[in-house]
């Protein structure tokens, strides 16, 4: 075998066990919430404690990197949005609903995970730098408004989004801490709010 070979194969083993970690905390916050331990979701990997410290520090590291997941799939959710020839305020409650209809199909999953995420925010330095990511795909979303003249423009955009971001952080709060929360109703309506506080008066 190749070195460059061996290296490959290497390789994919280690995102294969890190791929393996990160699916079985997703099961196991579903299932056990924040009690599901470092040992548990190591022997769900079925890897052992110390392995689960090569790929993660600890185990907010992990819930970072699931974070990191949620993020990557909200700026695909932007993506899909400003490739359709709709209004702004169309594509904004199009992401509102989105959340909705991804998180009913793991909805014990989203409420922990979302849940840690506020914590590990408000608990250390990082709140600002998550803050600002998530504000950053909003305006992204916003910023074509600009163009086509359905984006009031007596505020910035930054603060736009900012407003924006702000009424679907708290919408993804209420619905956490409320199991009896329409999801579906609530966030459409939501959306709508916050898409008619950013069309031209």
């Amino acid at each position: 075998m190749t070195e460059v070979a061996h290296v490959g194969r290497r390789e994919r083993n280690k995102q294969q066990t890190r791929d393996r970690l990160l699916s079985a905390a997703r099961e196991l916050l579903a299932t056990r919430g924040t009690d599901a331990t470092v040992e548990e979701i190591a022997e769900r990997a079925e890897v052992s404690r110390a392995t689960f410290f090569n790929y993660f520090p600890s185990k907010d590291d992990l819930v970072s990197t699931l974070y990191a997941e949620l993020m990557g799939v909200f700026g695909r959710v932007v993506d899909s949005m400003l490739r359709r020839p709709v209004s702004t305020h169309d594509r904004v409650v199009g992401v509102f609903i989105d959340f909705a209809q991804s998180s009913m199909a793991d909805p014990d999953y989203m409420r922990v995970v979302t849940g840690e995420i506020e914590r590990l925010a408000t608990a250390s330095e990082g709140l600002s730098e998550r803050s600002h990511l998530f504000t950053a795909q909003v305006r992204r979303l916003l910023e074509p408004g600009l163009e086509q003249g359905d984006l009031r423009t007596d505020h910035p955009v930054e603060f736009l989004a900012q407003m924006v971001a702000a009424i679907y952080l708290s919408t993804m709060r209420y619905w956490r801490i409320d199991p009896d929360l329409d999801i579906t109703e609530t966030f459409e309506r939501a959306g709508r709010y916050a898409a008619e506080s950013i069309v031209p008066r």
